[in-house]
This record gives structure tokens, C-alpha cells and sequence, in this order.
């Protein structure tokens, strides 16, 4: 209970933080969204295998880019019970599954994970385990 407790309290900083973020955005006019893996055409895809992945080159959300910042910051409170869910697994040392991420070019973009790889970002890791798959785009 008092995990679930602390990883509340840590969903509520880490929301808000996503608010400010999105309130300076639209302040300054940079964008803080995740990029949208619709916007790369797949011409020739690839499994490229369970791959450790630096934190810093996910860049992008297959369909939730509404959902988290650049960040990987909830930005609605509708996720709460799902991030405090995983948070408080993490946190007690339970191994989550890797997430899933497509690769283009130097980028990388969640199918699946962006709860888990929120988390991650939270806890300061720098890197997560994921099943890639290679996009290539026309011109590669």
C-alpha cells in the first residue's frame, strides 16, 4: 500500500510537470511533443531483435502522442491508475517486459511501453530493453 502511495504522489509531480511543460511550449512556441511515427512512410521493415535502448533516442509514439511530452510525461490524469500500477511494480524490483519501439534512422518510436518507459524516466534510468523493429524510409 505504501508503494502504491509514494508512486501516486509521483504521478501527480511528474503530471503536473507535464502541464508546465506543455503550458511553456505553447509560452515559447517549441514544440515538447513526441513525434509521430505516421509521419515516416515504412518501405521495407525489419525484426531487429531484443536491443538495450538509450533513453534519449525515443523520440516518438506510434499513436499516443496526445497522451505523454517529449518527455514521456502523462499529460492526462486519466493514466493515473495505469502509471501508478507500473511505477509501483518497478520501484518493488518486479522486471517488466521490454517495451516495443520501431527504429527510423537514428530514432525510435513506442508501440508499446510509454507507461513503462515514463516510469523509467522517473527513476533516472538511461537506458530500457525493447523488442525493435527497423523501419527503413524511401530513399535509405
Amino acid at each position: 500500500a505504501q508503494a502504491r502511495q509514494q508512486a501516486n504522489k509521483q504521478f501527480w509531480r511528474v503530471y503536473v510537470q507535464g502541464q508546465l511543460g506543455r503550458f511553456w511550449s505553447r509560452l515559447t512556441g517549441r514544440s515538447n511533443q513526441l513525434e509521430a511515427l505516421a509521419e515516416h512512410k515504412n518501405t521495407n521493415g525489419r525484426y531487429a531483435g531484443l536491443q538495450t535502448v538509450m533513453l534519449a533516442q525515443i523520440r516518438g509514439s506510434e499513436g499516443r502522442t496526445g497522451d505523454f511530452d517529449s518527455r514521456f510525461r502523462p499529460l492526462h490524469n486519466s493514466d493515473q491508475a495505469r502509471w501508478v500500477g507500473v511505477a509501483a511494480a518497478m520501484q518493488a524490483g518486479i522486471v517488466m517486459p521490454p517495451v516495443q519501439l520501431v527504429q527510423v534512422g537514428s530514432r525510435y518510436f513506442v508501440r508499446d511501453g510509454h507507461h513503462r518507459l515514463s516510469v523509467a524516466h522517473l527513476l533516472g534510468q538511461a537506458e530500457v530493453d525493447a523488442q525493435v523493429s527497423v523501419w527503413e524510409e524511401e530513399g535509405d
